[in-house]
Order: C-alpha cells, then structure tokens, then sequence
C-alpha cells in the first residue's frame, strides 16, 4: 500500500493500492480491485473488503464514478454511500472525478497506469480525487475538480494539498502522432511534458502535465506531492495497461475525511 506524505497529520485517510494479498489469480493476481476486468466479482469484492479493511474503512459505503475518461466532476455526500461499491451499475455515471465535504464519505477511483489526482482543503476540510488519464489530463479534470471544489464550498486552492499518485512515467509511455499534437495544442510544445526519443518516438509525461495543470488551477508547488512511482517500471508490485499489454487488473486509490 502506497501512502501520501502530503496528508501527514491531517484528518484525511488516503491510500493507493499494490496488486498484492488479494484473492484474484492469473493476469489479475492478486489484488484486483476492478469490476470490469472479467474478474469473478466475488473475488473483487473480497480484495476490496481486504484494502479497505486495512484502512479502516467499510468497502460496502465507497463511492465509485464509472469512469470514463472524461471531465466530468460529482458533488457526493452519505446519500450516495455505496454507489459502485460492489457493483458497477450504481457508480455515479460518466463521472471521472468526485468531491465530497462530508466525513466518512469514502472516494475511490480505479487505476492500471492513469494518473490519479487527491485532494484536501484543510481550510474548508473536503477532499477530492479525479482520474486523469491521458483524454482527462487533456481536458485538465484536475483544473475541473479544484474549480468544482471553489464553487460548492468555497475552497481556496492555495490551500490545496495535492497528491499525483503512482502511475505511468514518461520512462514508458511512447505516444503516437495524433496525442502528441493535441498535447502539444493544449500545453504548449515547451511545456517540457513530451520528448522526442533517439528512435524519434515521442514520449509523453503524464506527471508533469497534471502538475501544471494543478499550478493552473492556483495550487502552491510546495503543496503538491508526486509519488514518482512508475507502475510500468513496478509492473510486478502495480498492474500496469502498458507492461501487461492490457491483460491487468486494477489498483485503487482512496481518500476519506475523518
């Protein structure tokens, strides 16, 4: 289990998942925490219960966005306890990041090299946790999800404390053409996030990109951890897309409020 720094000392509980001492086996041993991987959905509720339990926390109230690889963002509270806990149907729809100011409300979201965003306002004391993968960090969802925050309970995003979870590193994550235009058209072709390999292809930095993306949105650099855990490089301790040409299962990231 990955931990944060960045939340040290705060009422916040925020954790990101291995793929170990779970119950699931083959490509997807063995903590999976993913529904929709063709994993017996027993054995993925058990390793839920497994990660939540060694947190604290009851898998049966998780809330869970279905996860689309958009920009949308969800405003939560203890009415929507469970949505997508244990099933995938009743995850909140076509949402990618979710934002809650109400203790005991756990936000969880799925990973196999995407880029996952938490964050906590100790200030106003809510949290929120977005996925970003390449479409999402295009769409700045972690610009979306700090907007959100400063729009329904009025958080400062100086005051921000962000974590940029483990996930795929621009060591391992060559790009075509077409992305590395619309990067380019997003950030800038200085923005230092793609570089051009000896063989002439184009590697993309997902970390990077996110961090601007957080300074955008008003965020302090001191304020911002990164883990700098590649999960391609760590493809045996993380399930990774890229490294298990997409036979994987799926790690979790948590954040709760106390």
């Amino acid at each position: 289990m990955f931990r944060f720094n960045v939340y040290q000392g705060h009422p916040v509980r925020a954790a990101f998942s291995t793929r170990s001492g779970g119950v699931s086996e083959g490509s997807l041993s063995t903590l999976n925490l993913g529904l929709h991987v063709g994993d017996d959905p027993n054995r993925v509720i058990e390793n839920r219960h497994r990660f939540c339990g060694a947190l604290g926390i009851d898998a049966e109230t998780l809330v869970c966005g279905e996860q689309v690889h958009g920009n949308r963002v969800a405003v939560v509270g203890r009415s929507d306890l469970g949505r997508g806990a244990l099933d995938r149907a009743s995850a909140i729809p076509l949402t990618d990041a979710l934002v809650t100011a109400d203790p005991g409300v756990p936000l969880a979201a799925f990973f196999a090299d995407c880029v996952p965003l938490l964050f906590y306002d100790p200030g106003q004391h809510v949290i929120g946790l977005a996925h970003a993968g390449w479409r999402g960090t295009e769409n700045r969802i972690g610009l979306e999800t700090v907007r959100m925050m400063q729009e329904r309970f009025g958080v400062e995003p100086y005051r921000l404390l962000a974590a940029i979870g483990p996930s795929i590193g621009a060591c391992c994550y060559p790009v075509g053409n077409e992305v590395r235009i619309r990067f380019a058209a997003a950030f800038g072709a200085d923005a230092g996030i793609l570089r051009q390999t000896v063989g002439e292809a184009w590697m993309l930095d997902l970390w990077a990109a996110n961090r601007l993306v957080l300074l955008e949105a008003g965020l302090q650099p001191e304020n911002i951890e990164l883990a700098g855990v590649c999960t391609a490089c760590h493809s045996t301790q993380y399930f990774s897309y890229r490294a298990h040409n997409g036979q994987t299962g799926r790690q979790a990231a948590l954040i709760t409020l106390e």
